[in-house]
């Protein structure tokens, strides 16, 4: 199922683990906003854009209010805490043999 993986990035993110959170997604994944501009594309960029995050802010954490799966797409509202104020918004994951394609974060 494709929801597993997603399942699976969420605990590795909120247990700040970078290398599970990083086996997660395609070699060649990319996350990007709403925009289509790419935040991280590839393991290595994945690294660097979560790592720090991860040392810097202790309290970092996702929650999955909703999902749905359609295909190959898992489309979950989620709230993010450990940041300030908590934000709201929408991924959509691609998922492909079992990993992260491709993240699309709105909101």
């Amino acid at each position: 199922m494709s929801d597993d993986v997603v399942t699976r990035v969420l605990s590795a993110l909120n247990a700040h683990d970078l290398e599970a959170f990083v086996a997660c997604y395609a070699s060649d994944a990319t996350i990007e906003d709403g925009h289509d501009r790419v935040a991280a594309r590839g393991h290595s960029e994945l690294r660097a854009r979560y790592g720090p995050a991860f040392a810097s802010l202790p309290e970092l954490a996702v929650e999955a209010v909703s999902r749905i799966e359609v295909g190959d797409f898992v489309v979950q509202e989620e709230v993010v805490t450990g940041q300030g104020a908590p934000r709201r918004h929408v991924a959509v994951y691609l998922v492909e043999a079992g990993r992260i394609r491709r993240e699309r974060l709105i909101g």
